[in-house]
């Protein structure tokens, strides 16, 4: 009898355990699916403004020709939203840690996409990819991608006549004025492809080029100092560079943020 009982007293708490064990299996399934879907495909983030001059509107699709609203230093931009600056309007922004644009005035610009991607549960370090995807349709957009870690930096902006693509430790303008896009490396170096043509060609630093809509003629690249208005778009670049470097020595130290420029 008592060898009996302890068999069944056994056997109960065996079935007792059964759905909590259940249980736990699913919670470590579902956190593992998870931790992999993000460490694959990214997690969202929000755009933050640094800087803005003049009047900017922005909203989604369905906002931003009937009811836009004002850009301030407390806005949030999303995937989605688009971003009109009006004469003399100028905004800075950090689309994700490391990678920032200066959006110039009468300008139209549309965020694609924004992802970063981590290594596992690492907290040092911790960014293995870092992505942003700009539409331009119009008007001037100044980039700076950061060299700093060892996470991969990938910025590209579309036109409707090809993509520029940049990486680490780069520092360029682009501008679409019609339907010609013009692309001038400050410093790293860019690449461009054609909407047109699947060959991808190289702008290294210190070089511009110019590409029109149907254009499938040969296009050289012309040294910056060669052009007036390449000369323009490299002092301005550097600006901006400048204007990244003095915020940020600014929030290590602990100083008020640097004003508007």
């Amino acid at each position: 009898m008592r060898a009996a009982s302890v068999i069944y007293m056994c056997a109960g708490c065996q079935k007792s355990e059964r759905p909590f064990a259940i249980w736990l299996l699913c919670i470590m399934v579902f956190f593992a699916g998870f931790s992999f879907w993000l460490d694959r495909y990214g997690a969202r983030v929000l755009v933050t403004v640094l800087n803005a001059e003049g009047k900017t509107t922005f909203g989604n699709k369905s906002e931003i020709d009937q009811n836009p609203r004002p850009l301030s230093a407390a806005s949030r931009l999303a995937v989605g939203d688009e971003l009109r600056t009006a004469p003399h309007g100028k905004v800075s922004l950090c689309l994700i840690p490391g990678i920032f644009v200066e959006v110039a005035e009468q300008t139209d610009l549309r965020i694609d996409e924004l992802r970063f991607a981590k290594r596992g549960n690492a907290m040092v370090h911790a960014m293995r990819l870092r992505l942003a995807v700009l539409h331009l349709n119009k008007g001037i957009v100044r980039a700076s991608l950061s060299n700093l870690g060892s996470s991969q930096y990938d910025l590209k902006i579309k036109t409707e006549v090809g993509m520029v693509t940049a990486g680490r430790a780069s520092l360029f303008t682009l501008q679409m004025d019609g339907v010609t896009a013009r692309i001038t490396c400050v410093q790293g170096e860019v690449s461009w492809k054609s909407a047109h043509r699947n060959s991808a060609e190289l702008i290294p630093a210190g070089y511009f080029c110019a590409y029109g809509s149907g254009d499938e003629t040969a296009r050289r690249l012309l040294p910056a100092s060669a052009d007036a208005q390449a000369q323009s778009e490299v002092v301005a670049g550097l600006e901006f560079a400048r204007f990244l470097k003095d915020r940020a020595l600014n929030l290590r130290d602990g100083q008020a943020p640097v004003p508007g420029r």
